[in-house]
């Protein structure tokens, strides 16, 4: 009997018994997960949250990845439907929240919390998210994610986890001493080709991520109902997505500092 093809009908995806692959983690930058609970705080939680819901607030991109974090951090269930997790989330403040955000991420990020946090090496981190099945493309967005979600929950993160993290560097400069921050202002002050460039680099990243956002309006929401091989392939598709689009440093830089 042949597998039945998935939802792609472009390029049909030929399903077997013996593809699997693990559910991919959330990669929407946290900052637009934390905006989404606050919205729903001030607008009420809604019966089913779709596009309509969360289209006039929020990119196709945006959207798209929000719905992934929702879905596979079971925050929302296949159809949309809020669960009481979520209400909770919603409503919740200070220890309350952490403890169940905690909860929300231990639940999903096993490998994760396998690993002493506070000690963990950035390489047993990386293994860890590679464990998912997780794509290099978007390993970053992965990481970037869980780390800023276990800074709101309260859970101690090592330091070489988090070193060379988009943050850091403003850390550092608050306890720089005065003299030294002008001295070093001095230094970079000289005007180079990257200055030149930069400008014209924003903006071409501008248009990539603005063709991004039609291109992920039409992608379907990922369902972690869905076959293993589906999920492979909408993975992959959207990695290729993102390695295509994100191509110079102007962009990769952006991409870490939504995260």
């Amino acid at each position: 009997m042949s597998a039945p093809q998935a939802w792609n009908g472009s390029f049909p995806v030929q399903m077997t018994l013996h593809e699997q692959t693990s559910t991919v983690p959330p990669y929407v930058p946290y900052r637009t997960f934390q905006t989404f609970l606050e919205f729903l705080l001030d607008e009420g939680i809604p019966g089913r949250i779709d596009k309509t819901v969360w289209g006039p607030r929020f990119s196709g991109s945006s959207g798209t990845q929000l719905m992934t974090a929702l879905k596979v951090l079971t925050l929302i269930d296949s159809d949309g439907h809020p669960s009481d997790e979520l209400e909770n989330l919603v409503h919740s403040e200070g220890d309350d929240r952490r403890a169940l955000l905690r909860r929300v991420l231990e639940r999903f990020y096993v490998p994760v919390f396998d690993l002493d946090l506070a000690r963990a090496s950035k390489g047993q981190f990386h293994e860890a998210f590679r464990s998912f099945g997780t794509k290099e493309g978007v390993l970053t967005k992965c990481e970037a994610f869980f780390i800023r979600a276990a800074q709101a929950a309260g859970i101690d993160l090592s330091k070489r986890i988090l070193v060379g993290r988009h943050g850091a560097s403003k850390n550092r400069a608050a306890v720089t001493p005065p003299r030294q921050r002008a001295a070093a202002a001095q230094v970079a002050s000289p005007i180079t080709p990257a200055h030149v460039f930069a400008e014209p680099l924003a903006t071409a990243g501008s248009l990539k991520l603005e063709l991004a956002d039609r291109i992920l309006a039409k992608y379907p929401d990922f369902d972690p109902v869905w076959d293993p091989a589906v999920q492979a392939k909408w993975l992959e598709g959207m990695t290729r997505l993102y390695e295509g689009l994100s191509v110079n440093p102007v962009d990769r830089y952006a991409t870490l500092d939504e995260a």
